[in-house]
This record gives C-alpha cells, sequence and structure tokens, in this order.
C-alpha cells in the first residue's frame, strides 16, 4: 500500500514539474507609467505583446516563447522575450510593470 501510494505521488510530482510556468491570468495588463501597449492574455494560452498576437505561448526562466506570432499585416515570426509574472500577479517585461486591468478597454493614458 505505501509503495502504491509512494508512485502515485511521485508521478504527481513528476507531472507537475514538467508541465513549467503557466501564463498568468487572462486578461488586458495596462502598463504602469509609461506609454507602452499593453500586454492581452488569453484563455487559451494566447499573448498579445509587443503588438505581437502569439499562439500557445510557453513561459521558461523569465522568457515568453512561441513559435507563432503574427504581426500587423500577417507576417508570421517566433517570439522570443523576457516575461515575468511577479509574486503579486504583475507582469514584468522591457523593464515595464504591467498590471491587470479590469476597467473599461482601452488601458487609462499614463
Amino acid at each position: 500500500m505505501r509503495i502504491a501510494f509512494l508512485a502515485v505521488a511521485l508521478a504527481a510530482l513528476s507531472g507537475h514539474a514538467q508541465a513549467g510556468p503557466r501564463l498568468p491570468a487572462p486578461g488586458l495588463y495596462c502598463p504602469v507609467g509609461l506609454g507602452v501597449p499593453p500586454i492581452s492574455v488569453g484563455a487559451d494560452g494566447g499573448l498579445g505583446i509587443d503588438l505581437l498576437d502569439c499562439e500557445r505561448v510557453r513561459l521558461e526562466r523569465g522568457r515568453a516563447r512561441a513559435e507563432a506570432c503574427f504581426a500587423n499585416g500577417g507576417a508570421s515570426v517566433a517570439l522570443d522575450t523576457d516575461l515575468v509574472v511577479r509574486r503579486d500577479g504583475t507582469l514584468l517585461h522591457d523593464g515595464v510593470m504591467f498590471r491587470l486591468y479590469t476597467g473599461p478597454r482601452p488601458c487609462p493614458v499614463p
């Protein structure tokens, strides 16, 4: 019985560790104090960042990566940029803090 419990516990832990960091809560994240474009996080794993619309984004070691992002005009590019999800839920990107915004769009002017 103990061996079965240990095996189940180890399997659960290893599966969670392989999943990697998750994207932050879905929504619109507005920059704090600067007039830069906001970051949008979709419930489906998409990310709008640096004026790119990205699919299936992965967070790894403080970086956001995606193989398919679309720019204005339809150009397809890969994404590899800094993005840190802080403990308080704010985002840090290019030295700018972004906070989840629940008011009417667009983001308030700084």
